[in-house]
């Protein structure tokens, strides 16, 4: 959404059929790009932020590159990107309930 250009572009991966607004968009325009890589159930958040990622940092991409089977692959390097961008999350102990923590065991 850019509010000096009042403008406004919608990326929709799941590429659903156009609803008209049942408000006024004025003094906003708006686009749907067709050029959007679909995605299947379950993928759109993760193809959603990828492609949110080329986007901003001017990086091409292709529908193949977000082709069905580099799902998982997506999804599995963006929680190692996560995980090594905060990297004293993985030494924070968890004080939740410790003492009981050990009632499953044996």
């Amino acid at each position: 959404i850019s509010i000096p250009k009042r403008h406004i572009v919608v990326w929709d991966s799941i590429c659903s059929n156009e609803q008209r607004a049942q408000y006024s968009l004025e003094p906003f325009t708006y686009e749907r790009p067709t050029n959007i890589p679909p995605a299947r159930a379950g993928d759109c958040g993760v193809f959603s932020l990828k492609y949110i990622e080329c986007h901003a940092l001017g990086i091409k991409i292709s529908k193949k590159d977000f082709a069905k089977p580099n799902g998982k692959t997506m999804r599995d390097k963006m929680v190692v990107d996560i995980f090594q961008e905060l990297p004293d999350a993985h030494e924070f102990k968890n004080k939740d309930n410790d003492a009981n923590l050990d009632a499953y065991e044996g």
